[in-house]
């Protein structure tokens, strides 16, 4: 049985063509079929996840980047951060990749 995964390291195939975020932030289209290449800022190994990857309010920030919620609330999170909750409602809430960082590098 595979067991699918939404973290993806440079050089693995992609499986599901969209918008992915690496770990420094930059986001980069990719078709089903091409290989995660190195970073585009960094050059080195790193790891991507789609942008419409959710996050949970209470778990750690794995890629520097701006954040939206539920609500429409914008955030900009650092690598290691932990998502909080919504800051409008203050209640525990799910934040996606806003894209405002987005690069085609």
């Amino acid at each position: 049985m595979q067991i699918k995964s939404d973290l993806h390291r440079t050089n693995e195939t992609v499986h599901e063509t969209g918008n992915y975020v690496c770990a420094a932030g930059i986001t980069k289209s990719f078709n089903e079929g091409d290989a995660f290449p190195v970073c585009p800022k960094s050059k080195q190994e790193t790891t991507w996840r789609h942008v419409e990857h959710e996050h949970h309010t209470g778990e750690k920030v794995t890629e520097f980047g701006s954040y939206v919620d539920k609500d429409g609330e914008h955030m900009e999170l650092l690598e290691g951060d932990t998502f909080p909750d919504c800051p409008k409602s203050g209640q525990p809430t799910m934040w996606k990749h806003d894209g405002t960082l987005e690069v085609n590098a």
